[in-house]
């Protein structure tokens, strides 16, 4: 601790000026630096992210890839997130076909950029340097709400950036940088639509940029629209086969051990449901036990299929498995709008005030409307045929469990409405020195509906008898009159029963509202403290302040005891007030107060062997309200021996701070399909989960070093090798449902994780009634993790013809990726592995893209190829419960081009273009989930192409 205070402090004094480097505007890039190129040329100093000191024309320590907007959207013309999740720096980014795979239970919805793969919360989002205020109450920012048409690039620091930019940063930053000397006016108009004829897009977007008052000011404004309808499951391959990840021996024990291996197979249903029919069990009953309804609501055997190695899945015959009328890639749109007033008050001092108001509105479907999931019913219930009466007795019982598929699936609508207002000073103090001072005010709000069972009337209406004059009624309206008016009794004993008309009393919308409220006040000074002979000494110094707000409200709070007064045959794990998605409340705020300092010194310039030497220094105090006081620091150097050659290295000390969730959320709760390894039985289980006012922030370590050839024999040709080394300890985490049972049953019982687990007969107790009723998640600080590799840049420009082509290249290698989600679990290095699940992941030890640029005149042809390099699915050494007997996923190819023809003699050089992503149509691989049948779309849906083959076609002007 003190140690790094000193680095602080030295950061913040004069002194560090004989430590310190010149920080630099900009590393090699791969083929994305045009933008930044055509800066440098021009009188103007580009500032790429990475640092707070303003120099030009140096090379920094931190590696900085820079994406340009018109790069980007040749690959990808939909929105600069997709383009983004191109890159080998991210992985398994949560986007619209990921959102839908999620089933509602979690607040991960919209664009959330992974970098590294170690979350999004990890990541540091940017406007021109300054936070963005997170959008999900989970704490993580939707790019989506952020403007696309006016931002010039997005400079992407795959390093820890804590030290300059604040908490969060332990990936790195990634900065969306806004043209803010625009002028004129432009748009774009395009639609696209995927080869099959669905997924159908648009997009239209309008800037404009204008001086006035003798050009001492500035206005820009622009708006823009997008638009996406998504898909369903049973659009794509797969999508209507129920395919699940299943044991292959037949009673070879636990699926996924050593002895009975995970493989993919098809027309799977789980045993102990079904789909409108509904399979019965009874433990009193005997003459209706294992019994499924007929459509006349007589019973007859179930029909098993084929068994399989997870005990109650079967091949074909009855049960349950989820239809592909369930959504694939969710419905999108996206509308905002942008306004930027500035104005030089002096020729020293300007003003600027700024605002983004953007609301992002995604729709999806998941699972059956209505289902029946363990509910008791007793004898004398009005519906019941009177052969299946006469074989219950008059004291008689039986379970259902049914789902009602044809009355459709759960809709799910989510609505996010962001605005972020800006206003700042900048002031020319001379002599070199400048003052920035900005105040953000950010405010998200998130609404969440989805139709579903209310499990107090469902009870209601489930238990129907007859009246004294015969009518059919909810019993509860005879033993507490008044409880429940209008209650209608449903008879849901076999299939088309009940109608959609029916179950209306019984309907209801979950629904949460989260308001995410941010203030930020930044003070930044910066200049030249004294010149060297390589160059002047440069410092900034700046102080912070900012608080944070999260209401979360809700109709569904599971912290309140359901009310079950005159209902009977609930089961035990429904006594939350919906079927499904049960959201608890959450309140909270903290503020935290930072100084910070980074300072630059070039100690040798233009020397024999030295053509450049600088070193860089970056420290921050950090005092938050929740934790206390926290430091984070960044060390850099540059050594250029000869102008063609530079070696960096970086050290940084980076922090995420845990979310005002994290710190307060209430008791969240949810339903969720699960195989229990104990009872090798299946069912639903109620997963809680809360917040933990005790954490405290992460701690990264990040370590960089690389290269980079700038040839002077080859011009137009760069190349930048980067290894990197990022250790986090007590990562905030929460143990997965599977990951808490499965460690208690490796133990044999004995693990501290089994006290999390509820069970209604003690552990020794293998049978099938000792399903577990309830799985407590707890948030820590009690995992760590590493990642470590390499990546690499290049591009080369060379003329071809009349033209030019440029030849570019981005890759990732990743060493390892090493978890350990508390101190006795197994520590598991996930590089090169995927496993599909509620919890999916990929991390292939290989990715990359590779592209050809043609540009002659206004000609433009371009072609890329993504590759994504093996992956094995499950057996990682050391995770003995997730062991797979399928063969490695090889290596995928997706092709992008765009032909483009921009008009330059015609007014706003119209620019008219098509671009083809997946252009060969390749098909995602088969990686089938440990889960229901169909319950989740079988392949690593954040790494692989579910979409198609798609086209869009549009238009680009500028006047």
């Amino acid at each position: 601790m003190k140690k790094n205070a000193l680095v602080c402090a030295v950061g913040l004094g004069a002194i560090a000026a004989s430590i310190s480097a010149p920080a630099t505007a900009q590393s090699a890039p791969a083929d994305l630096a045009e933008t930044a190129e055509q800066a440098n040329s021009s009188a103007e100093a580009i500032v790429v992210t990475g640092t707070r000191v303003l120099r030009d024309g140096y090379n920094q320590p931190t590696p900085v890839t820079v994406a340009t907007t018109s790069e980007l959207e040749k690959a990808t013309p939909t929105n600069l997130a997709d383009a983004l999740n191109k890159l080998p720096q991210f992985v398994n980014s949560v986007g619209p076909a990921a959102n839908s795979q999620l089933q509602g239970n979690t607040a991960e919805h919209g664009n959330l950029l992974n970098l590294r793969g170690v979350g999004p919360l990890r990541a540091l989002i940017l406007l021109d340097g300054l936070r963005v205020p997170p959008t999900t109450f989970r704490g993580a920012v939707d790019v989506n709400t952020l403007p696309n048409l006016l931002v010039q690039r997005v400079d992407v620091v795959t390093g820890g950036a804590s030290a300059a930019y604040g908490s969060d940063a332990i990936s790195g930053a990634i900065n969306y940088v806004l043209d803010k000397n625009f002028d004129g006016i432009k748009g774009v108009a395009q639609y696209g639509t995927s080869t099959r004829g669905d997924l159908g897009n648009y997009k239209v977007g309008l800037a404009a940029g204008i001086g006035f008052a003798g050009d001492r000011g500035r206005l820009l404004v622009s708006a823009e629209r997008f638009d996406s309808n998504g898909i369903t499951r049973g659009d794509r391959i797969y999508g209507n086969d129920a395919y699940a990840a299943v044991g292959s021996v037949v009673g070879g024990g636990p699926a996924g051990r050593a002895a009975n291996p995970f493989i993919f197979l098809p027309n799977l249903r789980l045993g102990a449901n079904d789909f409108n029919n509904g399979i019965v069990t009874s433990a009193n009953s005997p003459g209706v036990n294992n019994r499924i309804f007929n459509p006349d609501g007589t019973l007859r055997p179930v029909v098993r299929g084929t068994p399989t190695g997870t005990a109650g899945t079967f091949v074909g015959g009855d049960g349950l498995y989820l239809p592909g009328s369930n959504t694939l890639i969710a419905p999108l749109t996206n509308t905002s709008g942008f306004a930027r007033l500035s104005y030089d008050l002096t020729d020293a001092l300007t003003f600027h005030a700024q605002g983004t108001y953007t609301r992002s509105v995604t729709s999806y479907d998941t699972q059956a409307k209505a289902s029946i999931l363990g509910f008791t019913f007793f004898s004398g219930n009005a519906f019941l045929h009177p052969s299946v009466q006469s074989q219950l007795g008059p004291n008689g019982s039986f379970v259902l469990f049914r789902f009602i598929d044809d009355l459709g699936p759960i809709p799910t609508r989510e609505t996010v409405d962001s605005y972020v207002v800006n206003t700042g000073l900048e002031w020319d103090i001379g002599g070199g020195w400048g003052l920035k001072a900005d105040y953000t005010h950010g405010n998200s709000t998130t609404k969440f509906s989805q139709t579903q069972f209310q499990i107090q009337r469902l009870a209601a209406a489930l238990d129907a008898v007859r009246a004294p004059n015969g009518q059919i009624v909810c019993r509860v309206q005879l033993t507490n009159p008044g409880l429940y008016p209008g209650c209608t009794p449903i008879n849901v004993f076999g299939r088309g029963t009940p109608s959609e008309a029916d179950i209306q009393w019984i309907l209801g919308d979950s629904r949460y509202r989260a308001e995410n409220t941010t203030d930020d006040f930044t003070v930044t000074l910066q200049g030249d403290l004294f010149d060297l002979p390589a160059g002047a000494v440069s410092v900034a110094l700046g102080a912070q302040y900012r608080e944070q707000k999260l209401s979360l409200t809700s109709n569904s709070d599971p912290a309140i005891p359901l009310d079950v007064t005159g209902l009977r045959g609930i089961p035990a794990n429904r006594r939350t007030v919906f079927n499904n998605t049960n959201i608890g409340v959450a309140a909270g705020d903290l503020n935290v107060k930072e100084v910070f300092a980074e300072v630059a010194v070039p100690l040798l310039k233009d020397r024999p062997l030295a053509a450049e030497l600088s070193l860089n220094a970056a420290g921050r105090i950090t005092d938050y309200s929740t934790s206390g006081q926290v430091e984070t620091w960044k060390l850099g150097a540059v050594y250029k021996p000869v102008d063609d050659v530079m070696f960096r290295v970086t050290r940084s000390r980076d922090i995420r701070a845990p979310s005002l969730f994290e710190l307060f959320a209430g008791v969240q709760t949810a339903a969720v399909n699960f195989t229990d390894p104990h009872t090798q039985s299946g069912g639903s289980i109620r997963q809680l989960t809360g917040g933990n006012a005790n954490l405290r922030p992460e701690i990264g370590d990040t370590f960089s070093a690389g290269v980079v050839f700038s040839p002077s024999f080859l011009p137009g040709f760069n190349l930048s090798i980067d290894y990197y080394d990022i250790k986090i300890k007590g990562a905030i985490t929460q143990q997965g449902l599977a990951d808490v049972v499965n460690e208690c049953e490796v133990s044999n019982g004995t693990s501290p994780t089994c006290d999390l687990i509820t069970r209604p007969l003690p552990f020794s107790d293998r049978s099938a009634a000792n399903y577990p009723t309830e799985v407590r998640l707890i948030t820590q600080n009690i995992s760590f993790l590493r990642t470590s590799g390499v990546d690499l840049s290049a591009t080369y420009r060379i003329p071809l013809g009349q033209g030019e082509l440029t030849v570019g290249a981005s890759a990732n290698y990743l060493d390892r990726f090493v978890e350990q989600t508390n101190s006795i679990a197994p520590v598991l290095d996930r590089a090169g592995y995927g496993i599909n699940s509620q919890t999916s992941f990929a991390f292939p030890k290989f990715r990359g893209n590779f592209s050809l640029n043609y540009r002659n005149g206004g000609l433009n042809i371009f072609v890329q190829e993504n590759v994504i390099g093996k992956v094995k699915i499950g057996n990682i050494p050391g995770d003995i419960a997730n062991v797979y007997a399928v063969p490695d996923v090889k290596p995928v190819f997706y092709t992008d081009a765009t032909i483009s023809y921009q008009f330059e003699d015609l007014r706003g050089q119209p620019e008219l273009f098509v671009t083809a992503t997946n252009l060969f149509d390749r098909k995602p691989p088969l990686v089938a989930a440990n889960a229901a049948p169909g319950l989740i779309y079988p392949t690593l849906f954040t790494l692989y192409n579910v979409a198609g083959s798609t086209l869009t076609a549009g238009v680009r002007f500028e006047f």
